[in-house]
């Protein structure tokens, strides 16, 4: 052999992609493990979410991918809480509208971000109206990702330091609202109202004995500017009366105000 050829020895090996997905679907990246907030990331695609949540890390924080099965149910690390919850969907949010339902309602605290693949207006609508307090498109960056977090962290920790304004439970008469629960009852009798339904009551109710407009609401709920032509808001008081056994036009306690918006009454009920 030439004494200009070298001798190299090289191996092929095969890993299948599922061996390094399930080695990564806890704790991502590999390597040094980030100190910084834990953010649990949630999927409905593992090898999509991946690499997606192994560039937070290199923003400090601190991600742990699972799919929706292995998430639900088990939200903790030692007994802690994510400081953070991310959905990330690589397919139609619309099919995993009652799921991340159930997050919020499992994670009430935690600040609670959707990213969709190819996101679209209505998925901006339909995952702030299941709980999200941010919606993002998959193709964002890292860096945009985490800012997007420390903000609603910092808006979290104000939140928490501040005098509490607000009082966890309303009673009027016989009605009692329950923020921390998200319960309505009326009597011994639960109201079913919806995530949305319950926004809407119990902002009136906050309110008592004072117009709210619709903007505000809409604000409010929905972090939007309202549109003349949305009805949203109408038709959620309207399921409200009708849950509540509030349809006598005289004696309504969810009153409209012309012009102003709408008046909860706070006589008792």
């Amino acid at each position: 052999m030439a004494r200009h050829c070298r001798r190299y020895t090289c191996a092929i090996v095969n890993t299948p992609l599922q061996a390094i997905a399930e080695g990564l679907s806890t704790r991502t990246p590999a390597g040094p493990v980030p100190t910084g907030r834990w953010v649990q990331v949630i999927c409905d695609d593992l090898e999509a979410a991946l690499p997606w949540s192994r560039a937070l890390a290199a923003e400090g924080l601190r991600p742990h991918t699972r799919n929706w099965d292995a998430a639900l149910g088990s939200d903790s690390e030692g007994g802690d809480r994510p400081d953070a919850w991310i959905v990330h969907l690589a397919r139609a949010l619309p099919e995993q509208l009652a799921r991340l339902r159930q997050l919020r309602a499992q994670a009430p605290r935690e600040p609670l971000l959707t990213v969709c693949t190819a996101l679209r207006d209505l998925d901006h609508v339909l995952a702030l109206e299941m709980g999200a307090d941010d919606v993002l498109d998959a193709g964002v960056g890292a860096p945009v990702v985490a800012a997007r977090l420390r903000a609603l962290w910092r808006r979290c920790d104000a939140a928490r330091d501040a005098p509490q304004r607000h009082p966890e439970q309303l009673q009027f008469g016989e009605l009692t609202l329950r923020l921390r629960e998200r319960r309505v009852t009326l009597g011994r009798v639960e109201v079913p109202l919806t995530e949305a339904e319950f926004e809407v009551i119990w902002l009136l109710a906050l309110r008592a004995g004072h117009a709210v407009s619709r903007l505000e609401l809409v604000r409010q709920i929905r972090g939007l500017d309202y549109q003349r032509l949305d009805r949203s808001i109408d038709c959620r008081v309207y399921r409200i009366r009708l849950k509540l056994g509030d349809g006598d036009a005289a004696h309504r306690r969810i009153r409209t105000v012309r012009n102003r918006g709408y008046l909860f009454a706070p006589s008792p009920w």
